[in-house]
């Protein structure tokens, strides 16, 4: 067997320097209140190129097999980001489709060519009735769903990005019925297939001892699991440590889950090894107010010049 990984990144709004006028976007031009230019764009695309490299090169010897990212404006910042100088040699491919999410950032999901095969790939959209009124329509960033082969093995993926949990959390009935989707997708292949090998990841905007996803997911820490429940190795890793912090505080929003089958040690399935946080020296900021915590691109509307203001996550494999 071989050891591979799999990663999450929020980039961190990864907007190009073009004014989409169907998007809010435009403080991310050369004009806008950001001052995002090509020289700030560029920046950005080498370090987050080389942040992707380095995840489980140490325990794999290799850069991940598969990526799923978060807050990508378009396939044109995916070009750049798989031709920049430290993911071209590896041959990396994208998945992407357009979401309705007003701000125009998006998910997507990379992966190398050589290794990893796409079977099937769709987004998964969800529209909300927004309160006071329930009249207005709210959308949200699409899933992205993606089966892959890799050798001999099938697997399947969701890449998602929670609605955030801003303004008292009005986003928390949006963020579970998005969750009930997913989890009856899951359900609905388990049913077709019990060994089916599932891997959710994303930005949950939520602890992983979230209540209303531990219930909607059925997720657990533990590794007997029911058919019907998924492994969360970031319940472990909670509260002592974090992707992102928040007043001073570690959260870890940015997740990796499995299906039961992926902790099969008898038959020969694709295998979890190990999960981790990616928290390089290299991506931390040194400020000494925020010492440790993610290097940010922008604090506010200040830029910093850093990677993203989360730390990516990533899960070694054995396949």
């Amino acid at each position: 067997m071989s050891l591979g990984s799999i990663a999450f990144y929020n980039t961190e709004n990864f907007f190009d320097v073009i004014d989409d006028p169907e998007k809010f976007e435009n403080e991310y031009s050369p004009e806008g209140s950001r001052k995002w230019t090509q020289k700030r764009y560029e920046n950005k695309v080498w370090k987050i190129g080389s942040v992707i490299s380095e995840l489980g090169l140490k325990e794999t010897g290799n850069p991940p097999l598969i990526v799923g990212l978060a807050e990508v404006e378009n396939d044109s910042v995916l070009r750049d980001l798989v031709r920049s100088e430290h993911l071209v040699e590896h041959n990396y491919g994208f998945i992407h489709f357009e979401s309705r999410d007003e701000r125009g950032i998006d998910n997507a999901i990379l992966y190398r060519k050589d290794w990893v095969k796409v079977i099937h790939a769709e987004p998964l959209a969800f529209s909300y009735l927004k309160p006071p009124d329930f009249i207005a329509k709210d959308f949200s960033r699409d899933v992205l769903y993606v089966q892959f082969q890799l050798g001999n093995h099938l697997f399947h993926s969701f890449v998602l990005h929670l609605p955030s949990r801003r303004d008292l959390d009005v986003n928390r009935e949006f963020r579970n019925i998005i969750l009930k989707e997913i989890k009856s997708k899951v359900n609905e292949i388990l049913g077709s297939d019990p060994e089916a090998q599932i891997i959710l990841m994303g930005d949950f905007n939520g602890n992983p001892n979230d209540v209303d996803a531990l219930e909607i997911l059925k997720s657990s820490r533990e590794k007997e699991l029911g058919i019907d429940q998924l492994f969360n190795p970031m319940l472990e890793m909670f509260p002592k440590k974090g992707s992102l912090k928040h007043n001073g505080r570690w959260i870890l929003f940015d997740q990796l889950l499995f299906s039961k089958s992926f902790l099969d040690q008898i038959n020969h399935k694709i295998r979890f090894e190990s999960a981790h946080i990616y928290n390089d020296r290299s991506v931390q900021d040194w400020d000494r107010r925020f010492k440790g915590s993610p290097f940010r691109t922008f604090a506010g509307s200040k830029y910093l010049g850093g990677y993203s203001d989360h730390f990516p996550v990533f899960a070694i494999i054995n396949y």
